[in-house]
């Protein structure tokens, strides 16, 4: 089991560098740049929720700092993802007669903006890797890392606890961090995984995709909802362009996306945190840890 704790620290300690090699790719697209970056700091964080009490305040601090990485790209990614989710659900015909959004909101950053960005990530990642090298895990077995699973698998149940369906969208968007962080946390425990725990694994994933898709056409629909304009001459003219019509096959597609996230949200934890965290321990014990592909 000290063989996971150290497997804990070495996987946190690569993210910074694998992140730094994504971000140096000059091939990459810039989308799916900023998309696979923002991906890896949430699977970071994810990991550092497991840490353990001695390097709590230490990776509570850690994880602030990957918050402001991710949020630094998120106008880049939100324009991407705006455009994506009004065409998909509208088709091409709908949405090519909508208004396109207005500044940053409406369109990728410039190049220059973006390479700004990513010099700037570039640096604090640099630094962060340098505070990780201090960190030490010596002494430590594996027992932390069940707890952080048994504290991860409490608050997504938790969180799960109301249905999607009617799910405020703020309680919406803690829940799908709940699963994110449970997700990759059954990525990284994969070695030690039986059948049981990869099933949950693709369900989690399956159910983060639900929620990220009722998020993004929530962001859709309020911009359609900013669209609307004053007057009753106008609110005609609106309908005719088929405005209006966008509007409820957003609202359509939100309803069915909430609730088969409701029937995934059902599947994910029908057993007791506790249970699970025994039965993962066990098979931890049996069976050594591997490196892992976490994004």
């Amino acid at each position: 089991m000290q063989r996971w704790a150290r497997h804990w620290l070495r996987s946190c300690r690569d993210m910074p560098k694998h992140a730094l090699r994504l971000i140096n790719d000059a091939q990459a697209e810039p989308e799916k740049q900023v998309h696979a970056f923002r991906r890896l700091m949430k699977a970071w964080r994810s990991l550092l929720k497991l840490a353990p009490d001695s390097l709590a305040e230490e990776a509570r601090m850690m994880r602030a700092e990957i918050r402001a990485l991710r949020r630094d790209f998120g106008a880049a990614r939100d324009a991407v993802v705006l455009a994506r989710t009004l065409e998909g659900a509208l088709g091409k015909r709908l949405f090519e007669r909508l208004p396109k959004p207005e500044g940053e909101a409406g369109s990728p950053p410039a190049p220059s903006d973006l390479r700004q960005r990513l010099d700037a990530a570039r640096i604090k990642l640099g630094r962060l890797s340098v505070e990780m090298a201090r960190w030490s895990v010596a002494g430590e077995g594996g027992a932390f890392l069940l707890k952080g699973f048994e504290r991860s698998c409490r608050k997504t149940r938790r969180r799960l606890h109301r249905d999607p369906l009617r799910m405020s969208l703020k309680r919406l968007h803690a829940s799908r961090t709940a699963i994110v962080d449970l997700g990759y946390q059954l990525q990284f425990f994969r070695p030690a995984e039986a059948a049981e725990f990869a099933l949950r694994g693709k369900l989690a994933e399956r159910l983060r995709s639900q929620l990220g898709a009722v998020v993004d056409l929530d962001l859709a629909q309020r911009h359609l909802i900013t669209l609307m304009p004053a007057g009753h001459r106008a609110k005609a003219e609106y309908k005719r362009a088929g405005h209006k019509k966008a509007e409820h096959r957003i609202a359509r597609r939100i309803v069915k996306q909430r609730g088969k996230a409701a029937r995934l949200a059902r599947r994910l934890l029908d057993e007791r945190p506790k249970t699970l965290r025994i039965r993962l321990g066990e098979m931890m014990a049996l069976r050594e840890p591997r490196r892992v592909k976490l994004s």
